[in-house]
């Protein structure tokens, strides 16, 4: 059996051979395949009987890597995949995956040809948009119809539905494999309200007469909280991931491990200021560690101002503004902090555990806590063998 360190290097090799070794690293992630393979066992032992998952990698995966996402996903019973935009799909098929991919979301009719030659099922909302695949034809064009039950954001609204997919019937080429809808609901209060759009859209599913295509309506939260609107297919985008959806039992394991190192430490006296504008103040003498990331890499100040990290197992706190490329670190009780050591921002170190939901502010989502992070940051894939690194990258381990 290769070690999982192994594994871990030769995978940061795979996803990018000009990527910076960890030597130079100012922070990297490290995303455990092994995580996502649970949480899709996970909820698909949820589902009812016949209930596909559609695994959502849209921006970039949430920050995990859409590609290696995509493939581990699928290799763990995933059917279909599901993006935001027609570049995601496109980076998909580029990289070899053949899978069903939707797009889960609006297109422009300058897409078209895009989606067309790409195989990625457009979500059709509009004439306009129906005309230009069409004019891009050669076969059959699979399209998807989001039925708007509340969200308001995309989509033919529920008591216009039917009249839409007749309008449809004028271009040829255009087939319907599939008709959906989003709920709004974000917690378990919200039960009675995504109940409404359940009945909502039953209604319009019956006005459309769609009775031959894949319906789907759930995120993770909503495959939890409702089951009976698991229909042909749920849509796992969080619960992929590990982030906690406020569904009870769910259990599932966060996939991503954020971390840098202490590039420089400095003793501080009572009184002494930390960062641009002064804003913190030590409270007694302490001691400072400098770490070299800051919100040009996707931390920006909104959430990481003030906030927890691990090191050698212990909590300290970020201290006054982050900056573009540091940050500052109050290590002065943490016994025996040393230049090189490794902090973890997200994840586990020693029995303590940060999550992205503890940076979340309110009004916002931990989603974008991991999907602001540079592209470009050095990402390590751990799996516990060969063969599931094998299964997520398609590709051949000599």
């Amino acid at each position: 059996m290769v070690s999982t360190l192994v594994c871990a290097r030769l995978m940061l090799r795979i996803r990018n051979t000009n990527a910076p070794s960890l030597v130079g690293a100012r922070l990297w992630a490290e995303i455990d395949l092994d995580a996502v393979r649970y949480n899709v066992a996970q909820l698909r032992a949820r589902l009812r009987p016949g209930s596909e998952i559609t695994a959502i990698v849209k921006a970039d995966g949430y920050g995990h890597d859409a590609v290696q996402v995509a493939r581990c996903a699928l290799a763990a019973g995933a059917s279909a995949l599901g993006v935001a935009n027609v570049v995601e799909g496109m980076e998909l098929r580029d990289a070899g995956i053949t899978a069903r991919i939707t797009l889960v979301g609006p297109s422009v009719p300058s897409d078209a040809e895009l989606l067309v030659r790409y195989r990625i099922e457009p979500t059709v909302a509009d004439l306009a948009l129906a005309e230009a695949l069409q004019a891009q034809a050669t076969g059959w064009v699979d399209v998807q119809i989001e039925v708007d039950t509340g969200m308001a954001r995309h989509g033919v609204s529920a008591g216009a539905a039917a009249d839409f997919v007749r309008s449809l019937r004028v271009f040829p080429n255009l087939r319907i494999v599939g008709v959906f809808t989003h709920f709004a609901g974000l917690d378990v209060a919200a039960r009675p309200s995504m109940m409404l759009q359940l009945l909502l859209f039953r209604a319009a599913l019956q006005q459309m007469g769609m009775d031959q295509v894949k319906v789907h309506a759930s995120n993770t939260f909503a495959t939890c909280l409702l089951p009976e609107a698991h229909f042909d297919a749920v849509r796992i985008g969080g619960g992929l991931y590990g982030f906690d959806q406020g569904a009870p039992g769910l259990g599932t394991r966060p996939a991503m491990t954020l971390k840098s190192k202490i590039v420089g430490l400095r003793p501080v006296a009572t009184g002494d200021t930390v960062g641009y504008g002064g804003m913190w103040l030590a409270p007694k003498a302490t001691i400072l560690a400098l770490l070299p990331c800051g919100y040009a890499d996707g931390l920006v100040r909104a959430n990481w101002n003030g906030a927890p990290v691990l090191v050698r197992g212990k909590r300290g706190s970020v201290v006054g503004n982050v900056s573009m490329n540091q940050m500052v670190v109050d290590v002065g009780a943490i016994a025996g902090a040393a230049i090189g050591d490794e902090v973890v921002l997200l994840g586990k170190q020693g029995d303590d555990r940060l999550r992205p939901e503890d940076r979340v502010l309110p009004g916002g989502s931990a989603y974008e806590i991991t999907s602001l992070l540079r592209r470009d940051l050095p990402r390590i894939f751990r799996a516990s063998s060969l063969l599931a690194l094998r299964e997520s990258a398609a590709i051949e381990i000599e």
